[in-house]
């Protein structure tokens, strides 16, 4: 197969364009330093407005509700040890009688039980709200994935999507279910304390305004510091999980070059390197816990002498003291406790700024506005000056102003060495990337004009890696049409001469072929792409090398196959072993980028050049 493919496997050493783009990303995940990013989060909250609603209700009534168990200390204090206090409800409590007390019993538990019922119920809705909220995101983001270009998969990891998809949704969940929830219950808990502090005690509620910013500003900078090392630590674990993904899909490989020690020390350096920064990061918040710690229960000592003063001189009033210390432990505590809600805050606007990296990523080949109408199509296909360069090696032309038209219902092979372009003129047609120059037309249709998926809708291809899925063989095949009958599967599969030995597996057609199918040899993963091909039943058949895993008796099979499915089909074919073309209606031999010949097999043979080079070479010719 001709190696200009674009290349969608990036190992570790793929040069220094790729890896200059990896720290590029990284250098732009360190810029989030604000909770901005989080408001891109809003159009997904913002679908589910009844949802939010009643949240935000529960939330308001769990904070008054909360507010009001500072009632509780005021009480003990003025009327504490069966003595009556200066408040005239400490009278009517002493004057109760058991029924009474049996009454406010009743009246507590009731209160207690609500109080109870309120906040689980809040902590549901903001649960469910953000487990719909990330799947929504999810779902967003990989239905955006499969719109991109394979030119944007050469300039980023397979591994770092996937990290973006799970790791990073993950922080999202957990932020918009736990640390938005406790930020909005903190904050509205301790406005509305500050509010009632205010009215018992005006002045001394003003020293809550120099103490609570000695806590939050070392808070927010130290946030930042954490936040940074964070990142540090899900960029590593990236590039673990991204090698621990290669390594382990290619096991064999692996292992037939006896380099397991060297992948588990790469694999084992990044894991260090993501232990290190997180070591680093929970010592920096270990160091400013103690401080918080320490401010916090400053704050309460200096809040209790105080008062203490103030009642032993009777400027203050002993329940109004205690129920002050008790919404200001409330206020202290919650802002103290917002540090680490600051932090994961941060932590997920960076994860959220990456998401809408993706979810603003544009694909390069987009649907025209107004698509040209593709209906009643043939196979006729015009390449008219088409010149080519991969995205990531601009300076090689991978095609030079090729040109040839192909009548419907012809079968051309594509020759040539590696590197001639030939799998670029199977990716251009399928218009996985467009030409630099020059125009490609379909039933006299340029197609960029048309809408890519009535485009690819209308071509059926076997490509040399095979690539197929984990489930049954059955579902494997139907992957070419959606909605096959089991009888049109199983006669695609016939036809592809896969029926024997797929029907000799443990379940038949519905046997789990697992991941990759690596269950199956390399031949019998070839055999049910063809059984794929031939069910998708398009006017256009594109053969990249369909045969070079199967053996003879097999190829043979299939090349009958192919002879009958290519009657009514345009049918272009990739091969090497020229004994596969021999009978194409005409063959166009490349070479660096260019046609250099065409012609039958007899007529490129007794012609010369390069054509007859390579059937020499293979079949031992002469002259």
């Amino acid at each position: 197969m001709s190696n200009s493919k674009a290349p969608n496997d990036h190992s570790r050493s793929s040069g220094a364009a790729f890896s200059s783009q990896i720290e590029r990303d990284k250098d732009n995940r360190t810029k989030a330093k604000s909770f901005k990013p989080l408001l891109r989060l809003w159009p997904f909250v913002a679908n589910y407005p009844f949802r939010l609603g009643a949240f935000l209700l529960f939330l308001i009534f769990s904070s008054a509700m909360t507010l009001g168990l500072s009632f509780v200390p005021r009480v003990f204090s003025d009327c504490g040890f069966n003595k009556q206090g200066n408040e005239e409800y400490c009278t009517q409590l002493t004057n109760l009688d058991t029924g009474s007390l049996n009454s406010l019993l009743f009246v507590a538990i009731l209160f207690f039980v609500t109080y109870a019922l309120i906040s689980s119920t809040r902590a549901y809705l903001i649960n469910t709200l953000g487990q719909r909220v990330v799947a929504d995101i999810r779902i967003a983001v990989y239905k955006n994935l499969l719109r991109l270009n394979p030119a944007y998969y050469e300039r980023i990891r397979t591994g770092e999507v996937l990290s973006r998809l799970t790791t990073d949704t993950t922080l999202v969940e957990t932020v918009v279910t736990g640390s938005i929830s406790f930020a909005l219950r903190s904050i509205a808990t301790s406005s509305g304390a500050l509010i009632w502090m205010f009215y018992l005690n005006w002045k001394l509620t003003l020293t809550f305004f120099i103490i609570v910013p000695i806590i939050l500003l070392p808070t927010m900078r130290t946030g930042k510091k954490i936040q940074r090392l964070s990142r540090d630590g899900q960029d590593t674990l990236a590039n673990a999980s991204a090698r621990a993904g290669e390594s382990l899909s290619n096991i064999q490989t692996v292992q037939a070059f006896t380099r397991e020690s060297f992948e588990e020390k790469n694999f084992s350096a990044d894991v260090e390197s993501t232990y290190a920064k997180n070591q680093k990061r929970l010592m920096i918040r270990a160091f400013l816990m103690t401080f918080i710690l320490a401010a916090v229960m400053i704050a309460i000592v200096s809040l209790v002498w105080f008062g203490a003063t103030g009642i032993s001189k009777g400027n203050m009033d002993a329940g109004k003291i205690t129920q002050f210390g008790f919404l200001g432990f409330m206020v202290v505590s919650s802002t103290s406790m917002l540090t680490e809600t600051w932090t994961n805050l941060l932590r997920a606007a960076g994860a959220s700024e990456r998401l809408s990296e993706i979810l603003n990523e544009e694909p390069e080949i987009s649907t025209p506005l107004n698509p040209a109408n593709f209906e009643n199509i043939k196979g006729q296909i015009k390449f008219d000056n088409v010149s080519f360069s991969y995205p990531t090696r601009q300076e090689e032309q991978a095609l030079s102003e090729v040109s040839f038209e192909i009548k419907n219902g012809e079968t051309i092979a594509l020759v040539g060495p590696s590197g001639a372009g030939k799998t670029t003129i199977f990716q251009l047609l399928l218009r996985f990337y467009d030409p630099s120059s020059g125009v490609i037309s379909v039933s006299d249709c340029p197609i960029n004009s048309l809408d890519p998926t009535a485009l690819r809708e209308n071509i059926a291809i076997v490509q040399q890696a095979t690539p197929l899925f984990s489930g049954s063989a059955m579902n494997n095949i139907r992957y070419g049409r959606v909605g096959a009958s089991d009888e049109d599967v199983i006669a695609a599969a016939k036809a592809a001469n896969a029926h024997d030995f797929i029907e000799s597996l443990p379940e038949g057609y519905a046997t789990d072929l697992g991941e990759r199918a690596t269950t199956l040899s390399g031949g019998q993963q070839q055999r049910i792409a063809i059984a794929r091909a031939i069910l998708r039943d398009a006017p256009i058949l594109l053969l990249d090398e369909a045969t070079s895993a199967l053996d003879a008796e097999s190829e043979l099979a299939v090349q009958k196959a192919f002879a009958n499915m290519s009657k009514d089909r345009t049918t272009l074919v990739i091969a090497h072993r020229l004994a596969t073309v021999k009978k194409a209606d005409r063959i166009f031999v490349l070479d660096k980028g260019k046609i250099v010949d065409q012609g039958t097999h007899s007529q490129l043979v007794k012609r010369g050049g390069l054509y007859a080079r390579l059937a020499k070479l293979q079949f031992n010719l002469e002259g």
